[in-house]
């Protein structure tokens, strides 16, 4: 796709906050689904569908998916009786899962589109591996903090089946929606070049 063809917000616009509620509704709802489908503690699941959305949304959106998998987390947290002063805290874990492959695409001025292997390299790392591992031992330590979680082996098996769930999750979701999306999306002018616009 030539630069001609991407279509970039100049400034930020009502787009982005608009973009961002519907994004953040699309994560709540999928966050919701996979800890309720498939509970393995208190807002976590062994399949979580948000996070192939999350990383989306991160790549393609910068800051504002960012915000917006943290403000889906939050409403899951809530919906499933997480106490405020937890929930907060425990949604930075899914802003990790937006803002690493955000700025690891921005900085290596990868392509969402995947094209070179330079591309499926970023996105394997960032992408795959690390939009999922320091948010999982962020959150599994919080939870072993208060005592949800009771030992370092119960915080590694959830750690452990965390991030399973989520590369399964990203691997067969998130790599055919940026193969098949991303030019669309850059079309449309939703797309975000850098971090905020």
């Amino acid at each position: 796709m030539s630069e001609e063809e991407i279509r970039v917000a100049r400034g930020i616009t009502p787009m982005h906050i608009i973009l961002t509620a519907i994004n953040s509704g699309v994560i709540g709802i999928l966050a919701i689904l996979g800890v309720v489908y498939t509970p393995v503690l208190p807002g976590v699941a062994a399949l979580y569908p948000a996070t192939a959305f999350e990383v989306a949304f991160g790549i393609w959106f910068g800051i504002w998916g960012a915000i917006a998998s943290y403000i889906g987390c939050l409403i899951m947290n809530l919906y499933t009786g997480i106490p405020i002063v937890l929930a907060i805290p425990l949604s930075i874990s899914d802003f990790l899962a937006a803002g690493i492959p955000a700025a690891a695409f921005r900085l290596a001025k990868s392509d969402p589109e995947l094209k070179t292997i330079k591309d499926w390299i970023n996105y394997i790392i960032s992408g795959v591996i690390l939009s999922s591992v320091p948010g999982s031992m962020y959150y599994m330590y919080i939870l072993m903090i208060i005592g949800w979680v009771p030992s370092w082996e119960a915080y590694w098996a959830a750690v452990a089946a965390w991030n399973i769930g989520n590369y399964i999750v990203v691997l067969i979701i998130t790599t055919p929606m940026l193969k098949i999306l991303t030019s669309y999306v850059k079309r449309s002018g939703l797309y975000v070049e850098g971090w905020v616009v």
